[in-house]
Parts: C-alpha cells; structure tokens; sequence
C-alpha cells in the first residue's frame, strides 16, 4: 500500500496546522501539550472583552406604584368649620395669661359696691296716686303727675302699680299707660279677664276720654279736628313716635278740640281721642306748631312760658307760673265706658288740677273752661 505524504496531491495539507489555534506553521514537536516536547507551555491567548457603545444601562430599579385615584373633596358644610373657635380659644389663653400676670403684679382691687336701686325718697303712697273707683274686677286712680304708672328707670318704687300694692292691691293690670309727664285718669284690671275685655273696649269706640291740656301760643278757632298719622322711629338704641305716613308705616290717629280758654300766649283745650296712640296728643299740637306746656320732647324750640307771659308780668322769671320740671300741660279728666263685667256704662270723673288753671292768671273762659 502506497503511503501518501501531506503536501501530495490529492491529500489535505496538514503540516503546520494547529486545529485550536488555526494556525499555520505548527510544530509537534515543539507543542507543550504533546508530552516528550521540548517546548514551553503558553497561556491561550485571552480575548478583551467587548465594551458595548452607547450610554452606560441605568441600574435596576423597582418600578414606581401605582398612583391611588384621585377622590373629590367633599363640600364644606356651614358650621362645621372650627377656625374661628380655635381663635377665640386663643384668646381665651392670650386674656388668661394676662390676668395672672396683673394679679401676680398688682395686689386684689377693693370688692365693687352695688348700687342700691331701692334708695329712693320715701313717698307716702297716697301722694302717687288717688283711688276713684274699685270693685272686683276694676281700679280707677287719679296719678300724679311726675310718676310712672309702672315702674321703670329710676322710678322702682315710686309708681302707681307700687302704691297700689303698698294699698293692699297685689295685682293689677294697667290699662291705660298715661304719660309720665302728665296726671289724670288711669284705669287698672284685677283680672286677667277683666283685662281683656277692658283692652277691647279701649280700642274700640265704646270708650270716650277725654283731656284737658294747655298749648304754647294762640290757636285760632273754638274747635278743631287733627287727623295725623302716628308712627314709631327707632333712633340708634331708643324708639321714637312722630307724625308718620301711612305708607312708611304710621297708624292713623284722630284727635278733636275745643276752646275752653285763651290768654297770656296760651290756649286751654278741652280733647277727646279716637284710637289713643302713644303720645298722640303731643304729637298732634306739636305738628301743629302749638306744643303743650313743659313738653320737652315734642316742644324743644320753644320756651316754658311764651314771650307774651313775661312782657305782661315784669320782674323776675321765677315770677312768672310754670310747671315743675318733669310735667306738662296734660291732665286726663274723664273716661266713659261700658263695665267688662256686667255692661253698664261707667262714667269716671276729676276736676281739673289747679297747676293747669294758674298757668294763665286773668284768661278768659268760653262756656264754663275752668270745670
């Protein structure tokens, strides 16, 4: 068999191959893998590693939760809100620190005296007031003028309801709350019936009451009727009555007079009222331009006693007659009615005070004025 040698043609060439490596010029010989070589065994060639372009990756990490959805927020309901409380809790705390430190720095005030509201003069209850008429179910006075019929003010014992209960009558209703300022007739319910009935009667036209008054200046005529509207004005923090519109809120208020006397710058009248708003006849005569004596509400521009008084009376002021402070020209001289009880006609009388009659000395009089 005829051996063929590497290079012949026909035979792979082998000769200084190396199979690992690829390689030519391979000697095994000098291989350090064959044993018996001579030759020095060498490492295998490492290969770099490879450095991919590009920025370098982003480390790993966890992705992100889910976001929660989104809730609408409810709406505020009034008065749950606690802001302002927390800042008058906070204030509370700012006056609390306050005053410790005063009362740590300061020694404790004096303790207040209270006012005794009952120091008033003492005044017999039969100088307040005149009783008229009584009976089971009515009590008729005849006031003093200067005294409230019910207490108020500075004015807590010194008041027709006070003196009537000095006098033995715990319980009263007033009926009618004549001025202050003025004297006459006042009419008082023991009952809480009677009081009923009687506030009825007074509103309608089965009561007649009637006035004595004296007006600043000469008023023209006999006899007059006066048709104003009354109504109520609040000023600030008091309320006042005045001449008012109907369409702004007035109450319609007819008064009628009739001349009992004149002289001296004044005019006595004699008047009755239909309804009896609250200082209806002082309004009235003011609208007029004819305020009553002493009025200092309704009558401020005018003098207590007119001019023509102190030309005709010389001398000092003092002189000259007038009213006390605190009175006016004012008296309620007779009331008719009809009982609550039992319907008879009640007919209640007093003479005219002789204050009203000493304000015009030498006046002439119509028709029997000074009764």
């Amino acid at each position: 068999m005829e051996r063929r040698r590497p290079g012949d043609p026909g035979q792979p060439d082998t000769r200084g191959f190396d199979p690992l490596s690829g390689h030519r010029g391979y000697d095994p010989r000098n291989d350090p893998r064959n044993p018996g070589s001579g030759g020095v065994r060498r490492a295998p060639p490492t290969a770099m590693p490879l450095v991919p372009l590009g920025p370098p990756p982003k480390p790993d990490v966890p992705p992100r939760p889910p976001k929660e959805p989104r809730k609408a927020q409810p709406i505020a309901v009034a008065g749950t809100s606690n802001v302002r409380a927390l800042a008058d809790q906070e204030a509370l705390e700012r006056d609390d620190i306050r005053a410790r430190r005063r009362a740590e720095a300061l020694p404790p005030p004096p303790p207040r005296k209270r006012k005794n509201r009952s120091k008033e003069p003492p005044v017999a209850p039969t100088s307040l007031c005149r009783i008229v008429h009584v009976d089971d179910d009515l009590v008729v006075v005849d006031k003093a003028p200067g005294v409230p019929v019910a207490p108020m003010g500075s004015f807590r014992e010194r008041s027709v309801v006070r003196a009537l209960h000095a006098m033995g009558y715990p319980t009263v209703y007033p009926i009618n709350l004549l001025d202050a300022e003025a004297s006459g007739l006042v009419v008082f319910s023991r009952s809480e019936q009677a009081a009923h009935a009687l506030r009825w009667n007074w509103r309608s036209s089965l009561c007649v009451r009637t006035y004595v008054a004296v007006a600043m200046g000469d008023i023209p005529g006999n006899k007059g009727k006066i048709s104003v509207a009354i109504g109520a004005v609040r000023q600030g923090l008091s309320i006042r009555h005045q001449a008012l519109p109907v369409e702004q809120g007035g109450r319609p208020a007819t008064t009628e007079w009739q001349l009992l006397a004149r002289g001296r710058g004044m005019t006595r009248v004699q008047i009755e009222v239909k309804q009896g708003r609250c200082h209806q006849i002082r309004i009235h005569f003011a609208t007029m331009g004819f305020p009553l004596v002493g009025d200092k509400q309704y009558g401020r521009g005018f003098n207590d006693v007119p001019l023509e008084t102190l030309l005709d009376m010389p001398g000092k002021h003092s002189e000259v007659p007038g009213l006390p402070q605190g009175q006016i020209a004012l008296h309620c001289s007779r009331i008719t009615m009809p009982h609550p009880t039992n319907g008879q006609a009640m007919d209640w009388r007093v003479s005219v005070p002789r204050r009203l009659v000493a304000l015009m000395p030498g006046a002439w009089t119509v028709g029997g004025a000074d009764r």
